[in-house]
């Protein structure tokens, strides 16, 4: 039967997320992993590239539950490229609720990928095996309209529903309470929303969000001083605001980081974990004279760029700052638990020793940070995750240390409380001498 050209761009979609699929199963970051998927078919057009990377971040976020549907439904077990083929499936008729035949019928030979070992038939059974996703999550009926029965510990069975590791819930369960712990990983199961920061220096608010509304987009005041909230992206990056420069896409949580810094006109700042730069490019719009740098070169390499089209100036650094400055921030790299909607396969590398891990790092770079703060310098330090390892300990270990530092303000952002991703922040002061 002759394949029309609708099928054959669904199929090269869906042959794109199988690659990443396969690709985060043993281990690959999502992001570098779709990249890779997609580099490799530039023939695919938008659609087919929102499908596909869909597709990767869904089946991410909901792997276990995937994996606990094709269990039941008795899946064969499988070499790599098939297993993520059977994971696919299982997202689109456990977790999406699609019909198994419409589901099969995308997958059936010749099919998106070849060679594999499963047949036709074999994907047959399995899809009208597969257990139905219940209306408030986890896997609630059989095929054949049986419930499923949870499993019997409650930390489990809240682990199972929202699809992450024992050890994720467990935490968030001792911190917030079942009500909250729920809430929260519920919080971290929905796709962010689009939020942007005006760029304060050149621009306000609503002189921004007129210009958006007349570009033909839906924008809304979000949570912070310079939040704006786009509901659809489609023609914002061509935007007269974006193109001249008064808007940056960052998440609230990170603007709620930058508003805590609070640095005067002049000051400098140093912001010793930049990554790419969108805190620092928040520090220069209210004024700070900036100087950015991470371990990682490759990561800064387009800020300059992005500070032209801002009208700002950074300093980027070449090597591993020194001196002192007026504040230092510390957005230390974490185990990126308070960002799983963005990330959501980051979920499954996270285990207690990587938690530990993390927080001999965030020590080790706080206490280096300390040293270049001047007398009277405040010291910001910032995690996105969402545990007190990585947040209070790490703090209240480095005050001990560091006597002639007192802490000024110290708050955690809760995903299911407020907008963006998950936060601790503290502030601190050093004393001047005496």
């Amino acid at each position: 039967m002759p394949v029309s050209p609708r099928e054959r761009r669904s199929r090269r979609a869906i042959a794109a997320a199988l690659e990443a699929i396969e690709a985060v199963g043993q281990g690959r970051p999502l992001r570098l992993a779709l990249s890779a998927a997609l580099r490799g078919r530039p023939d695919l057009g938008p659609k087919e590239r929102r499908h596909a990377a869909r597709a990767v971040r869904e089946v991410a976020r909901w792997l276990r539950l995937c994996d606990a549907a094709l269990g039941l439904a008795r899946a064969p077990a499988a070499i790599a490229a098939d297993r993520a083929l059977l994971r696919y499936l299982a997202w689109r008729v456990s977790v999406e609720g699609e019909g198994p035949t419409a589901a099969v019928r995308d997958l059936r030979l010749p099919g998106p990928r070849r060679p594999r070992a499963l047949s036709d038939a074999d994907l047959t059974r399995v899809s009208e095996a597969l257990p139905v996703r219940g209306p408030e999550g986890g896997l609630r009926w059989r095929s054949d309209g049986a419930p499923v029965a949870p499993p019997r510990d409650p930390l489990v069975a809240m682990a199972l529903r929202q699809s992450v590791p024992d050890a994720l819930a467990r935490r968030l369960l001792l911190s917030l309470g079942p009500e909250e712990a729920e809430a929260c990983l519920s919080a971290l199961n929905r796709d962010p929303r689009l939020t942007l920061r005006v760029n304060r220096g050149r621009a306000a608010r609503e002189e921004v969000l007129a210009g958006l509304v007349a570009a033909g987009l839906r924008a809304d005041r979000g949570e912070g001083p310079d939040a704006v909230v786009v509901e659809d992206r489609a023609g914002l990056f061509d935007s007269d605001p974006f193109r001249r420069g008064l808007l940056e896409v960052q998440d609230e949580g990170s603007q709620a980081v930058v508003e805590l810094c609070r640095p005067r006109p002049g000051q400098r700042w140093l912001d010793l974990c930049a990554g790419s730069g969108g805190k620092a490019l928040g520090l220069a719009a209210l004024g700070a004279r900036v100087t950015a740098w991470d371990a990682s070169a490759a990561r800064l390499a387009e800020l300059p760029r992005r500070a032209r089209r801002a009208g700002l100036r950074i300093e980027v650094a070449d090597g591993p700052p020194g001196g002192e400055f007026d504040g230092v921030l510390v957005d230390a790299p974490c185990s990126g638990s308070g960002a799983l909607q963005r990330e959501p396969d980051a979920r499954w590398r996270i285990d207690d020793h990587a938690v530990s891990a993390f927080a001999a790092g965030q020590r080790t770079i706080l206490d280096r940070a300390a040293g270049m703060v001047a007398p009277g310098g405040a010291l910001v330090y910032a995690t996105c995750s969402l545990f007190r390892e990585e947040g209070e300990e790490v703090v209240e270990a480095f005050l001990r240390s560091r006597p002639g530092f007192r802490l000024e303000e110290a708050s955690r952002r809760w995903p299911h409380r407020s907008p963006g991703a998950g936060f601790y922040l503290a502030r601190m002061r050093r004393e001047l001498r005496t």
